[in-house]
């Protein structure tokens, strides 16, 4: 009969060279990363066309929603503020229930604006996706 049993050997695992190689990778890490700037991923560029012609005057049967370079707002021509557009808008889509828009816009007006004209042109009761727009470049007619 055998009395004697072996005792198993505990692992010895070592811990502190582990530690070490950990704190080497974190170093390569925080070393080796390169921290972009917020504004600079934010960059869009929007897609252009120059064969299409735009004349001065809008599509038959639309009233032309312009911003000019200088960010002012006309609406069939008149000069209207922003603060103004969203009632001109209704008070045309209630004399002209027909009425169809165009919207120009100049490529140096603020991406802000145009926006606050879109909400305009909701909250008279338009469609944005129905109201087409254009980018009014330097070399285009119509500005």
């Amino acid at each position: 009969m055998n009395f004697y049993q072996k005792r198993r050997r505990t692992p010895a695992l070592q811990i502190i060279s582990m530690i070490d190689i950990l704190i080497i990778l974190l170093i390569f890490l925080v070393v080796s990363t390169t921290f972009k700037d917020i504004q600079t991923a934010l960059n869009v560029t929007l897609p252009t066309s120059r064969e299409m012609a735009l004349g001065s005057v809008p599509a038959e049967g639309r009233l032309s929603l312009s911003i000019t370079r200088d960010e002012k707002i006309h609406l069939a021509g008149a000069e209207v503020s922003a603060d103004e557009l969203t009632a001109a808008l209704t008070r045309m889509k209630a004399s002209r229930p027909d009425a169809k828009l165009e919207l120009r816009v100049d490529e140096k007006a603020s991406f802000g604006l145009l926006v606050e004209l879109w909400d305009a042109i909701t909250k008279a009761g338009f469609k944005v996706n129905e109201v087409p727009a254009r980018i009014l470049r330097a070399s285009q007619p119509g500005k």
